[in-house]
C-alpha cells in the first residue's frame, strides 16, 4: 500500500509526501477499496442495464467497447432518456466518472501487435496524454 511518486521525483530521492503526518498505510487501503467496490458495482449494474461489458480495466480507467465516438454512446440511458441509476454517469461531481479518451478498434489492435501481447490497453487509452496531470 505504498503510495509511489509516479515519476515525479527521481528513484534515489525520498519522496515527500510519504512524510506527511496525515498519510497512513491503513486510511490509503481503505480509501482504495472503497473506490474500488464502488467500481465494481458500477460496472455489474452496466453490464445489468446495457449489456456491455469492459474489455479492460485499469486502476482508474475502465475501457468499453463503443457503437460510436462518444462517451454517451457507451452510458445505458431510461425510456425517458435519463441514466440508469447505479451505473456509469460523465459529469464532474463525486460518483460521476469523466471521459479520459477514444480509440479506434484498430489503435487497439496496433497497440497489440507493438507491445507484443501481454499489457492493459486502459494504460494507453487516454488521447490526452496530460489529461491525468496534477490528480
Amino acid at each position: 500500500m505504498r503510495q509511489r511518486s509516479r515519476g515525479r521525483v527521481p528513484y534515489y530521492e525520498p519522496w515527500p509526501a510519504l512524510k506527511r503526518e496525515t498519510w497512513r498505510p491503513d486510511i490509503r487501503a481503505a480509501v482504495l477499496a472503497t473506490v474500488r467496490i464502488g467500481m465494481h458495482r458500477k460496472i455489474l449494474k452496466t453490464a445489468a442495464a446495457a449489456g456491455r461489458y469492459p474489455v479492460a480495466i485499469g486502476t482508474d480507467c475502465i475501457v468499453y467497447p463503443s457503437t460510436g465516438p462518444s462517451p454517451l454512446d457507451v452510458l445505458p440511458y431510461t425510456d425517458e432518456g435519463k441514466p440508469v441509476p447505479g451505473t456509469f454517469r460523465l459529469g464532474v461531481s463525486p460518483g460521476i466518472v469523466k471521459h479520459q479518451g477514444t480509440q479506434t478498434v484498430l489503435w487497439a489492435e496496433a497497440q497489440f501487435e507493438e507491445a507484443g501481447g501481454v499489457f492493459n490497453l486502459a494504460n494507453l487509452i487516454k488521447t490526452d496524454q496530460s489529461a491525468g496531470e496534477g490528480e
